[in-house]
């Protein structure tokens, strides 16, 4: 879109739906800052709506750069929890309506014993500390011999180091089997389960 000359956005931000993952003041922190006792984001100037105080808009004329930013803050919410539209046009620029008019429907059909492929480059094996409250992980390149550990509170906390810090490069199913295992764990942890790495959580037996 042309923002070559200022435009008057329309923004609408349901704090409802907002996680507080500070996606968007990254994108735009001239328009979204933190809120640490909702832990939610604020819409900075927006005003709250009477029938829902929840929900706030903002309408104002923003320049090609602030235009940029706001729709990048917008596109980059999780949850989509901000839209953005042209005002003077009444043209949604950012929706948070799924687009449902073409696409493909995959039925899955997998059957582990048969396709599963070890990964070349090692394994991992995948612990939960029940006293101290943590999930562990290691991370084997041959047989029994561990060459990476990992210890952290969320599954979300040690995929993301394993990925972007250790940067493991394996394959994409592999990372896929972690995050799984860790949730897994993660719920175990919680609720005082007891966690046997590959078998399904037993909700039934306490640790």
């Amino acid at each position: 879109m042309d923002f070559s000359i200022p435009i008057r956005l329309r923004i609408e931000f349901d704090e409802k739906t907002c996680v507080g993952n500070k996606a968007c003041m990254k994108q735009d922190p001239s328009l979204f800052k933190f809120d640490s006792i909702k832990e939610k984001a604020i819409l900075i100037g927006a005003k709250p709506q009477q029938q829902d105080k929840r929900f706030y808009i903002l309408e104002k004329d923003f320049d090609s750069l602030n235009a940029s930013r706001a729709l990048a803050a917008a596109k980059a919410c999780p949850v989509n929890a901000i839209q953005v539209f042209d005002a003077q046009k009444g043209v949604a620029l950012v929706s948070n309506k799924v687009d449902l008019s073409s696409y493909k429907e995959v039925h899955v059909q997998y059957d582990d014993e048969k396709e599963f492929v070890l990964d070349p480059k090692g394994y991992f094996l995948i612990r939960a500390d029940h006293e101290k409250k943590n999930l562990e992980v290691a991370f084997c390149n041959e047989k029994n011999k561990v060459a990476l550990k990992v210890v952290g509170k969320t599954p979300l906390e040690i995929y993301q180091t394993i990925i972007n810090k250790e940067k493991l490069e394996l394959r994409a199913d592999h990372y896929a089997y972690l995050g799984r295992e860790l949730q897994k764990a993660f719920t175990a942890l919680q609720f005082g389960l007891e966690y046997v790495q590959d078998n399904e959580l037993d909700l039934n037996k306490k640790h």
